[in-house]
């Protein structure tokens, strides 16, 4: 069998196999190796030596080696793949040029407006409350009346207190009178003592005569004896005046406390301001029934306000060396559109874990607060020398920060050294490092995976290309 040169042999063997010739096969290699492949089919079939079927599994054979000699020249004839290229990415990011100047830090701090001059008003006795002139959060001057009691719940303990006094003093008038009478009175009864002497004797020398009588001797005896008791009992009178004076003395100082109490009681009962400040509470209402010693209202002087709050441990040594050198902090917080000026007073006389609290004495914008208030303090702590206003996003952690060097991130450790309050709206830190230079890139974009050497350039820089 002779084909021919430039037929398809895909459609010779299709007249021997029943394969279909694919469309689109021209190629001189391929047509050979498929000329080649009808040959040997032909071959096959004209044999008259091997059985029909034997002949038609060595045609599917050649047939099969065929496509696989097919595929082979076609992945071997393809295109060469070009290796991939890796190029390292470059962030872009903002920088800020480090200008190392003595600036303060600022430490920011949460306060409460708290006073120690606090004055609950009280019920100086049982009684009814007859009115209440002011209500909660007003603002009352010096004379100003606040609360009244009933006056007729006082005036029955006055009156009492009073007539007690009048009864001692009375007393202490007749002790005087009676131990007068006494000292008189005693005088008599030492005469009358000499005169029954004397009658003794008369009658001990008449009966020693024959002349009078036992009876008459022992009955003079009798009454020396009783006068030599009036005596003595009239001595003791005169003798104890001294106690008795001392005694009513002090029964009388006793009334006349009680009266003054009584008065003090009664004069407490209408309620009045002494300063100018602020009602922070009222307890009662007008018809109220009240014990002693219940609290009727809450005041407090408005100079007397001052601010409680937390200082950091880290910030602590340097805030007490400061107070002892007696020098001023100045802190400042803001109430609506109005600035409010404290100083650090002193601290507290106790600590916790989380630091000292600091008391602050307002100096200006008193007027504004009120007890209980929390607000925002801005401390201003000394200058530093060396230091660099960063914004936080250059921070990473507590003391990394990031400089860009020859295209590349260049790891650092700062001292964070607090707030800065002269940067405008945008809150900044003050840090002070060695390794911080004039003129240094700082990077104050804040990288998810920034790490020393990583590939970085400057967006703002006027050729900075697109990052890839």
């Amino acid at each position: 069998m002779v084909l021919p040169h430039n037929s398809c042999a895909f459609c010779l063997v299709q007249q021997h196999s029943e394969v279909e010739c694919p469309q689109g096969i021209r190629a001189d290699s391929l047509t050979h190796f498929c000329y080649t492949a009808a040959l040997l089919a032909s071959a096959i079939e004209t044999l008259p030596s091997m059985p029909r079927i034997s002949r038609k599994l060595a045609t599917a054979a050649a047939i099969l080696g065929t496509g696989v000699a097919i595929f082979a020249i076609l992945k071997l004839s393809g295109p060469a793949q070009q290796p991939v290229e890796s190029r390292e990415r470059v962030w872009r990011v903002d920088t800020l040029t480090a200008q190392p100047a003595q600036l303060a830090p600022t430490l920011t701090l949460y306060g409460r407006v708290e006073t120690p001059e606090l004055l609950h008003a009280a019920a100086p006795a049982d009684g009814r409350v007859v009115a209440v002139e002011v209500r909660e959060g007003q603002r009352i001057e010096p004379g100003q009346l606040l609360l009244s009691m009933d006056p007729r719940d006082f005036v029955p303990h006055v009156q009492q207190a009073q007539a007690d006094v009048d009864d001692l003093q009375a007393q202490l008038m007749r002790e005087r009178l009676q131990h007068a009478s006494n000292e008189a009175a005693l005088t008599h009864e030492r005469e009358l003592l000499e005169l029954a002497e004397r009658a003794v004797k008369r009658a001990r020398d008449l009966r020693e005569r024959k002349l009078g009588s036992d009876a008459a001797a022992d009955e003079a005896r009798q009454n020396r004896q009783r006068q030599l008791l009036a005596v003595t009992m009239r001595q003791l009178e005169v003798d104890e005046h001294g106690a008795r004076l001392r005694q009513y003395e002090a029964r009388l100082e006793r009334a006349r406390a009680a009266l003054t109490q009584a008065q003090l009681d009664q004069e407490r009962s209408t309620v009045t301001a002494t300063f100018s400040g602020f009602v922070a509470r009222v307890d009662v209402a007008a018809g109220d029934q009240v014990k002693r010693a219940d609290t009727l209202l809450t005041l407090y002087p408005s100079n007397a306000l001052e601010v409680r709050a937390k200082l950091p441990a880290p910030y602590q040594q340097e805030l007490l060396e400061t107070l002892d050198a007696g020098r001023t902090l100045q802190a400042k917080a803001r109430n609506s559109a109005r600035e409010i000026v404290l100083h650090l007073d002193r601290v507290s006389g106790e600590a916790d874990p989380s630091g000292i609290d600091g008391l602050f004495r307002i100096h200006s914008g008193a007027e504004l607060l009120r007890l209980g208030s929390m607000i925002t303090l801005q401390l201003q702590l000394d200058p530093q020398a060396g230091v660099v206003a960063v914004p936080y996003t250059a921070l990473y952690g507590n003391d990394r920060m990031y400089k860009l060097v020859d295209g590349r991130l260049q790891g650092i450790t700062v001292t964070a050294l607090g707030d800065y309050a002269g940067a405008g709206d945008q809150p900044m830190l003050l840090v002070q490092s060695a390794q911080l230079q004039a003129g240094d890139q700082l990077v104050t974009t804040h990288l998810p995976n920034a790490v020393t050497g990583l590939r970085a350039e400057d967006a703002g820089a006027p050729d900075s290309a697109a990052a890839p």
